[in-house]
């Protein structure tokens, strides 16, 4: 059995594409699959599959969108036809380090019973928000939190954890699936854990694929506060260590897997 599924959406990225494809072949050890959802793309992306699947073989997967639909379905489309152990999503601007991905499953697998996600730590430039520092090589990594409720920005967890919470929500576009999947296992009874040694290279690029998602951006984070019953925004970083979820669970008029 594949160890490992890496859903990858993608759209117009192929430099980037190529660029984190290669950095999952060259540092990832356990048996894995890439799965890349390409939404559409009209650049060089067809060509970059083509070369990385000759590097690659069958361990990377393709799935062609007609149009694009966003990261949150294309996401998704990859988890359901996933075959790994585990799984786990990057973004086409992202890059695990050498073993992290490795590392991931590996903490995993020794972890208690009731962990549903391992949180893999990243590069943010939203500083507001931050749960765990750390420092490699002079570049800073960091893990967030929601309103004192630690989650993962990218994250391993088992198939059957993410298939029982039902994937990402797809009232969502591009924006606000990953912490709202990490509420959805603290309300779950599951918890979130930091990794201990897995860090993900990750650039955010500001492009116009980017700028164009910028609205269902604002209208994504209105919605998980919406659906969440989270505390008032304090103006202060609330997150405690000792503590590591404030969730007070969703609001009543949504269910679990919605």
């Amino acid at each position: 059995m594949i160890d490992l599924s890496i859903i990858l959406p993608t759209c117009n990225r192929a430099a980037m594409l190529l660029t984190s494809l290669m950095h999952i072949e060259r540092n990832t050890s356990c048996s894995f699959e890439v799965i890349v959802v390409d939404g559409a793309s009209t650049d060089a992306t067809t060509e970059v599959l083509e070369l990385a699947r000759s590097i690659m073989g069958p361990r990377l997967r393709v799935i062609r969108e007609a149009k694009r639909e966003g990261f949150v379905k294309g996401t998704n489309k990859g988890f359901r036809i996933a075959k790994g152990r585990f799984m786990t999503w990057l973004n086409d601007d992202a890059r695990p380090t050498h073993g992290s991905l490795d590392f991931a499953v590996e903490q995993l697998e020794r972890a208690p019973a009731r962990t549903g996600f391992v949180a893999m730590f990243h590069p943010s430039h939203q500083l507001k928000n931050i749960a765990y520092t750390k420092t490699i090589d002079e570049k800073t990594f960091h893990l967030c939190h929601v309103r004192g409720t630690l989650y993962a920005n990218f994250c391993v967890g088992l198939r059957s954890t993410y298939e029982r919470l039902g994937f990402f929500d797809e009232r969502y576009f591009c924006q606000a699936a990953d912490p709202d999947l990490s509420l959805k296992a603290w309300h779950a009874g599951l918890s979130v854990i930091p990794a201990t040694a897995s860090f993900i290279d990750h650039d955010e690029v500001a492009d116009d694929r980017r700028a164009s998602d910028s609205s269902a951006s604002s209208s994504d984070n209105e919605k998980l506060f919406a659906k969440w019953d989270l505390p008032d925004k304090a103006t202060f970083n609330d997150f405690a260590s000792e503590r590591p979820c404030t969730l007070r669970g969703m609001r009543e008029s949504v269910s679990v897997a919605a």
